[in-house]
């Protein structure tokens, strides 16, 4: 009898600390990346001057350890489910110098939603 009730208690402790998430600790995060300035002067509400989507993927970093990545949208935008942490949120524009995409932080918390928008700068001036 002590053999099984040792056996059923290593059982137990051999499922804990695994890598692999469980399904409640998972959270998302969805926001837009948004480049701008687009106009060399903008005036206060001109409709040809709003920021512009961004095409590319953003990218779910852990230390130097990309966790995930989605492509963005046709209006710059993305949501994903990533396990909850801490995460940097970049953009990846490829080869392209412009625009300039500032990493966000976001805390991600299990079974909640996330909002991170991303300011990106055309080099307009």
């Amino acid at each position: 009898m002590r053999c099984v009730i040792v056996m059923a208690a290593m059982s137990l402790i051999s499922g804990c600390g695994t890598d692999t998430p469980l399904s409640d600790s998972i959270g998302r995060v969805s926001g837009h990346a948004l480049a701008g300035p687009t106009c060399p002067v903008e005036l206060p509400g001109d409709p040809n001057c709003q920021p512009n989507p961004v095409q590319g993927s953003v990218q779910f970093s852990q230390g130097e350890d990309v966790v995930s990545s989605i492509s963005l949208d046709a209006e710059g935008g993305f949501a994903a489910e990533v396990p909850a942490g801490t995460y940097t949120v970049t953009v990846d524009t490829g080869d392209t110098p412009f625009p300039v995409c500032t990493p966000v932080d976001v805390e991600v918390q299990a079974d909640a939603d996330a909002v991170v928008d991303i300011s990106c700068d055309t080099g307009i001036r």
